[in-house]
């Protein structure tokens, strides 16, 4: 989990209606951030992050899923600036043997809220020599989407993908996967998620990484194609 989070935006989406609610903070330079937006009147389809979920969109439909709910809130972690800037810097930082630290981008949780239930996700680079990214799932089953890769249980989904970076991280993208990580917590304690349950929220995790490799301005564009999940057999 991403120790660097700095503030959260709640918004909370009812049936296809999406609304701007309050920001709330932990540290006061963001909290500073997007209470003047909100202060002056700024829509919130305007304040730059990664979140918002379009009425109708495959996402809408695949957290209405997963969630079990007609509504749901989303917290924001991360403004796009701030997710980007942390990226590039691990980037140029990562190591040979260890994934980064992740930085956390959004949750979103059924409304009404009910105890832990959340869909949560975060982003972070790994070596591809390393064995965090080699499966290591309990009860995980390995899954090929469009070139992307990863594993999934009833409670985790973790998706590594190839993003060729400009510049001066070429060289580093080259040796090292995006990997994105998304956290279940709706599922805990469930004992009926199949493998179509698994593939929805491999769909979903794809689609959040999506806007990830879209804000890095990854230029093998990994993930434009729309998410289909294969199952793999186990190795």
């Amino acid at each position: 989990m991403d120790t660097r989070r700095a503030g959260r935006l709640h918004v909370l989406t009812s049936g296809r209606k999406v609304r701007k609610a309050f920001a709330r903070s932990t540290t006061a330079l963001l909290s500073m951030v997007v209470l003047a937006s909100c202060a002056s009147g700024e829509p919130e389809a305007k304040i730059e992050h990664l979140c918002t979920v379009g009425a109708a969109s495959e996402e809408e439909a695949l957290l209405r899923g997963i969630l079990r709910a007609d509504g749901f809130e989303t917290d924001v972690f991360h403004r796009t600036n701030r997710v980007v800037e942390s990226l590039e810097r691990d980037l140029r930082a990562i190591g040979s043997d260890k994934k980064t630290f992740s930085t956390s981008l959004c949750a979103y949780g059924p409304t009404p809220r009910a105890g832990v239930e959340r869909a949560r996700f975060e982003a972070g680079w790994v070596p591809r020599t390393s064995k965090d990214a080699e499966p290591s799932m309990a009860d995980g089953g390995r899954f090929d989407a469009n070139g992307a890769f990863g594993e999934s249980n009833y409670f985790l989904t973790n998706l590594f993908v190839r993003c060729d970076m400009p510049g001066d991280l070429a060289e580093p993208s080259k040796a090292a996967w995006l990997y994105a990580e998304a956290s279940y917590t709706v599922n805990i304690g469930r004992t009926d998620i199949d493998q179509a349950a698994k593939d929805r929220q491999t769909a979903l995790t794809y689609l959040m990484a999506r806007r990830v490799t879209d804000a890095l301005g990854c230029e093998n564009e990994p993930l434009a194609k729309p998410p289909v999940v294969k199952p793999l057999p186990a190795p």
